[in-house]
């Protein structure tokens, strides 16, 4: 490698290395497009597109379309529930809702854990010691439990379940993010921020979080697919959001269906989930592996 390529790589952005190298990852790059599909696909339903909230919502009158056998009629390729709804219409509407739920959870759990990650990480001592205890605790009871007996308590909604989910998921980005913080703080411009006089909330903001960001895409895409499969069970225990269809609704559906021969409901969500957990965690690691520091320039 000559003089003028080392400068030129040497010269890069981590932005810049990490879009080189996601773009070489054929996998990546495919399971981009599968994502953009679903985003598509949740823009449908969120504009009413087709008018497809009452398509997926509607009970259809004539008792002879129901649990209309899959691939046997064109206008429902897989088939119908026992209301006679189209099942693909209502699991490409189910994917609004998965969208909702994951991106709301996201919501209130980062600031959370980037507030108690970075304060513990960087102050160190007593706010430290007592920050870990609390992680501590979270950490040691199921989540499922918190989540089964926060939703039973309040209720099942789009915020309750969301915020269940943030108060079980916050902890492992927290710890992933206080580690980092107590290696940048002694760190050389760190030190030299301070001796020049910043703010601590200047340093935290400014100079180290930039740094240790990459973490927290990570992990909200990591949550985003751990939120779609533990929706999938509250649905299958009664405790998921009622009147909409939901992926997890259409498999709790389906789990009393499928002894009677009805798999149509299955054949909607499933497909539906797997896919887009696989994406989600396959992007995950790929960007994972682009946006490591200790990659760069290979």
């Amino acid at each position: 490698m000559d003089l003028e390529n080392k400068k030129e790589i040497k010269g890069r952005s981590l932005l810049a290395d990490a879009a080189r190298r996601l773009y070489k990852n054929r996998l990546a790059m495919v399971m981009f497009v599968i994502l953009f599909i679903y985003i598509i696909m949740a823009l449908i339903s969120v504009f009413n597109i087709f008018n497809i909230e009452t398509l997926a919502t509607q009970h259809v009158e004539d008792v002879n379309m129901s649990f209309v056998p899959p691939f046997t009629d064109r206008a429902n390729p897989l088939g119908t529930d026992i209301f006679g709804r189209n099942v693909l219409i209502r699991a490409v509407y189910g994917t609004k809702i998965s969208m909702y739920l994951g991106f709301l959870t996201i919501a209130l759990m980062v600031p959370i854990a980037v507030f108690f990650g970075s304060i513990a990480g960087y102050y160190g001592g007593i706010l430290d010691d007592a920050i870990q205890y609390i992680m501590s605790v979270i950490y040691s009871v199921p989540g499922l439990i918190i989540i089964l007996a926060f939703v039973l308590l309040l209720g099942p909604s789009f915020l309750n379940i969301a915020l269940a989910f943030a108060l079980t998921g916050w902890v492992g980005l927290a710890r992933v993010i206080r580690g980092s913080f107590m290696q940048a703080r002694e760190f050389e411009y760190v030190l030299a921020a301070k001796t020049l006089g910043a703010k601590d909330g200047r340093i935290i903001f400014k100079h180290i979080l930039p740094n240790v960001f990459h973490y927290v895409i990570i992990s909200a895409i990591l949550t985003f697919a751990s939120v779609i499969m533990s929706e999938v069970l509250l649905a299958y225990l009664g405790l998921s959001i009622v009147g909409v269809p939901t992926w997890g609704t259409m498999i709790a559906d389906a789990s009393q269906e499928v002894s009677a021969g009805r798999w149509q409901n299955f054949l909607g969500a499933v497909p539906f989930i797997w896919v887009f957990v696989l994406a989600l965690n396959l992007i995950g690691d790929a960007l994972r592996d682009a946006l490591d520091p200790r990659l760069r320039n290979l």
